[in-house]
């Protein structure tokens, strides 16, 4: 993965992620990194009317980029970017413009998805698909990843499975993969779950993945969530598509209860391959 992209609106959250962001990129020897803030929702006091908000955004990432622990002997090129463009039409443009190879923003939990400004923000990034998004828990510290798990449901495998995207980034991570699937009801034992298993398996073949049936939680989101601290998973992938994906990835019970109680962070990711 070469060009980083944070979003960030300068609260304690998007401060957490642009620290795991910035920890990440310089493990993976990133060659860029974006820093980019939004000023579309302007505060209704607290600024000269007058004021040139884009400087003043600009200060205000080189500021917080002082306040971030960058590791030593990394030097990424560093980008700082601001607009009045709404979130997701800004980070869109910026995906475009610099071949952005993962987005990193950050997020509390349920309450925050729905009733917070950075909640919001990444929901409509998420809504977007532009480019795969890492989606990082408040107070979460970036560790070397060491193990991934992909959650499936088995539908349209051939169709939704990024396969590509999930053989390059756990290549480049250097992690062991897992597959996760759960059903309490036909333990993955239908015609077409079969099926969808054995089509899952070959597509993802270059990296012998694990797979498990989880077929004790009647919760799939509790399910996963479970299976992700038993086997000390540090992070949990997710397929997106552009078509759709908003309604299922986030206004389904399962996707929103995992965002709230996943104690590691969350990739959506596209049907394109990572950079």
């Amino acid at each position: 993965m070469r060009n980083f992209l944070i979003p960030v609106d300068f609260s304690d959250v998007s401060y957490t992620a642009a620290q795991y962001a910035v920890d990440m990129a310089a493990h993976l020897n990133a060659r860029k990194i974006i820093f980019y803030h939004s000023y579309a929702h302007r505060p209704s006091d607290g600024f000269d009317a007058e004021a040139n908000y884009q400087q003043s955004s600009l200060k205000h990432l080189e500021k917080m980029k002082v306040k971030l622990q960058m590791p030593a002997g990394w030097s990424p090129e560093i980008h700082y970017l601001a607009d009045d463009k709404p979130v997701r039409a800004g980070v869109e443009a910026i995906v475009s413009e610099h071949a952005v190879s993962l987005i990193v923003m950050g997020i509390a939990g349920l309450s925050d998805i729905e009733n917070t400004l950075i909640g919001r923000n990444t929901m409509a990034v998420a809504e977007s698909g532009s480019a795969p998004l890492l989606i990082v828990p408040r107070n979460h510290i970036f560790k070397p990843i060491r193990k991934v798990v992909y959650a499936t449901d088995l539908k349209d495998v051939a169709y939704i499975t990024p396969a590509e995207s999930i053989i390059r980034l756990a290549g480049q991570l250097g992690s062991e993969t897992h597959i996760v699937h759960v059903d309490p009801t036909t333990q993955g034992q239908t015609p077409e779950k079969i099926l969808g298993k054995q089509q899952l398996l070959k597509l993802l073949e270059p990296l012998n993945p694990i797979f498990d049936v989880i077929s004790e939680s009647k919760d799939k989101a509790g399910g996963i969530s479970n299976y992700v601290k038993s086997h000390d998973i540090d992070l949990i992938l997710m397929a997106s598509r552009n078509y759709g994906f908003f309604q299922r990835i986030f206004h389904s019970s399962v996707s929103k209860k995992l965002l709230n109680i996943a104690d590691v962070p969350v990739v959506l990711l596209k049907n394109k391959p990572v950079a």
